[in-house]
């Protein structure tokens, strides 16, 4: 915010009187569009466009933010001054960007876009910071604003505490409730925050934990329920992978060894089943070596029944014959009984071997079963040993991971710490780790209520706090006002008034003056002794157009547009006018027609007159016109114009008469066709 002009700004027509009811114009810095400006410091007033001076050429009070144009007019809106830009144009940190502006490095401005600047080269100028890369850089914020649009990543605080913004186009949207908007970044735990699953703190202990529920007030070091150190999950999660990855082992060795044992049982019921298989070929050997026997048994019955009938038939011939067959019936029979006894037991024989032959086949489809089951149990045991020594590599590099991240936050916590450190009483000498300070750190001055940026060499206000604006009281500054003297200037050929340090300036000496140095001004030169001022049209302009030599005591006001340096004022202490009534001045005391020549010294002690101007003047016709009785501030001179225009210092024609209201005025006028100028 801008205040335009001070308490005795008072603006003056080119004749050095008062400009009565004078306009100013304001506009938007380079362009032509009207700029609002204010009554009062709040900005809620807002002043007509024009302002409107009063009847002594005094301005009301005018604020605006950043800069504008300015344009003083006359009453009858002839141009007098164009001034761009004015307002706030000294580098204040955090200003809004000018284009026009030439800035120096670590200047700090505000975007177009609401945030802040910091600039990384001198000579920066018309580099756009919210759009241009490579000449500025972002300083973020402290404060959250909702009137700023943040972008994704941009950091702000909220009652002491950080938040990161998650989303481009981040408007108004408050960060302690808009959680899709804004992640805390809270490094340190505080008791008095609600911390959601997942969110990480730095304990009192200096152990990085992770929130295993919404929590508050729950320290985590002794809140194992609601909190778990990232360092001992891993390490607990890698010894657990360990002895899940022996366990593995374990059972792989034993379902090897199962295999074997399978195998070796598998091996030894192929043998089983191969001796049943000889046993039962065995038996059937032996049936069949019986069967034989039983044939041959019953063949020798069938004779021995041949040879019985026949020893019937012949058992008159021979008894003894008769007894000795029967005889041999007998063991025939015996013998037959006693063959079909080792028929049955060779046939038992063979069904029991061929029962042992099915008995040690099975087995050995069960043994070979049993062998696939320890392989399959073999290479599950293998796959859960490889999968515990995954689960273990995971575990360790996620350990590392938190370690890291911890390790980053860490860091990244500091880097914020060195630049914003926080509320103090005093300026720090030296950052929170107690190393040395950055330029362009920042601090809150808990004692005076205000931001502090430091330069690399001391500590500055970052921005006026209230209680350094001036105190105003019905419009009133309440205390006085003064403007401070310049360094006294010797007089020489050429004085020099753009290197004063001050806007009012003793010379000294009695040397002659024959040209004065000025760019601007004005200047108030007060003279300390006698010498000549020599004039010149361009270098020194005096009233009247002739030399004047001062007297100790006597002032003068200076002012240039830029080509040509004017006395505008020229007051002598003894209160004399400045050119003294001769023979050569015509006295007037009522209004006349000017003849061109011609040097008037007017009286206009009893009522204001007019001088009428030649109708039809020629190049270079010129007129002097005096106040000779001290009047003209209560009784104005006027000059009329009569069809001709006059020409500003600013170079505008104007259609309007000319009024000489200052006491003591001297002014000379010239014709330069079309225009009469004022010398």
């Amino acid at each position: 915010m801008a205040r335009y002009g001070d308490l005795d700004t008072q603006y003056f027509d080119d004749a050095g009187d008062p400009l009565i009811s004078g306009k100013v114009y304001f506009y938007e810095t380079g362009t032509s569009t009207l700029k609002t400006t204010y009554s009062d410091v709040n900005l809620t007033i807002p002043n007509t466009n024009p302002v409107i001076l009063t009847a002594a050429g005094r301005q009301p009070n005018i604020f605006f933010d950043g800069v504008a144009k300015a344009i003083l007019t006359t009453s009858a809106n002839v141009q007098i001054l164009v001034r761009d830009p004015v307002g706030e144009t000294t580098s204040s940190f955090g200003d809004p960007w000018v284009s026009s502006k030439i800035y120096g490095a670590n200047d700090v401005v505000q975007g177009s876009d609401g945030e802040f600047y910091v600039s990384l080269a001198a000579n920066n100028v018309n580099n756009n910071p919210a759009s241009t890369s490579g000449y500025w850089v972002l300083l973020y914020s402290v404060d959250w604003n909702s009137g700023i649009t943040y972008t994704e990543g941009a950091v702000v605080t909220v009652s002491n505490l950080l938040y990161q913004s998650l989303q481009n186009s981040n408007l108004n949207k408050n960060p302690t409730t808009e959680t899709a908007y804004w992640v805390l970044i809270s490094l340190a735990y505080v008791s008095t925050i609600t911390y959601t699953v997942g969110q990480n703190v730095v304990g009192p202990d200096g152990i990085f934990y992770t929130a295993l529920r919404t929590t508050v007030g729950d320290t985590p070091a002794s809140s194992p329920s609601d909190w778990v150190g990232t360092s001992v999950a891993a390490a607990a999660s890698a010894t657990a992978a360990a002895a899940s990855a022996a366990a593995a082992a374990a059972s792989a060795s034993t379902a090897t060894t199962q295999a074997t044992n399978a195998a070796t049982s598998a091996s030894t019921a192929t043998t089983q089943a191969t001796n049943a298989a000889t046993s039962a070929s065995t038996a059937t050997t032996q049936a069949s070596n019986a069967s034989t026997s039983a044939s041959n048994a019953s063949t020798s019955a069938t004779a021995a029944a041949a040879s019985a009938s026949t020893a019937s038939t012949q058992a008159s011939n021979a008894s003894t014959s008769a007894t000795s067959a029967a005889s041999s019936a007998t063991s025939a029979t015996a013998s037959a009984t006693t063959a079909t006894t080792q028929a049955s037991n060779a046939s038992t024989s063979a069904s029991n071997a061929s029962t042992s032959a099915s008995n040690a086949s099975t087995s050995e489809t069960n043994a070979a079963a049993s062998a696939s089951t320890a392989t399959t149990q073999a290479t599950n045991a293998a796959t859960s040993a490889s999968n515990a020594s995954t689960s273990a590599t995971n575990a360790a590099s996620s350990a590392s991971s938190a370690s890291t991240s911890a390790t980053a936050a860490a860091a990244s916590y500091d880097s914020f710490d060195d630049r914003y450190l926080g509320p103090k009483a005093t300026d720090p000498t030296v950052d929170n780790d107690g190393n040395p300070l950055l330029t362009g750190a920042l601090y809150f001055n808990t004692v005076s209520n205000e931001m502090r940026v430091y330069t690399g060499a001391a500590w500055l206000t970052a921005y006026l706090p209230a209680s350094g604006y001036a105190v105003l009281s019905a419009n009133t500054f309440t205390g006085a006002q003064e403007w401070a003297s310049g360094t006294a200037i010797a007089s020489a050929a050429t004085v020099n008034l753009n290197t004063t340090t001050g806007n009012r300036v003793h010379i000294t000496g009695t040397t002659a003056i024959t040209a004065v140095t000025l760019t601007r001004g004005p200047r108030t030169v007060i003279f300390d002794g006698i010498l000549t001022l020599t004039h010149n049209a361009t270098t020194n302009n005096l009233p009247g157009a002739a030399n004047i030599t001062t007297a100790a005591g006597d002032r003068a006001i200076y002012e240039s547009d830029g080509t040509t340096v004017y006395c505008v004022s020229y007051t002598k202490a003894s209160g004399e006018s400045v050119v003294a009534a001769s023979s050569g001045y015509v006295y007037v005391a009522s209004s006349f027609n000017a003849v061109k020549g011609t040097s008037y010294l007017a009286n206009t002690s009893a009522g204001a007159i007019t001088a009428t101007l030649p109708a039809s003047p020629a190049l270079g016709d010129s007129l002097v016109f005096a106040d000779a009785t001290g009047t003209f501030a209560t009784y104005n001179l006027t000059l009329g114009r009569n069809g001709n225009n006059f020409l500003t210092p600013a170079g505008v024609s104007v259609a309007e008469d000319f009024i000489l209201d200052t006491n003591g005025a001297l002014i000379t006028i010239f014709y330069e066709s079309p225009n009469w100028r004022i010398a």
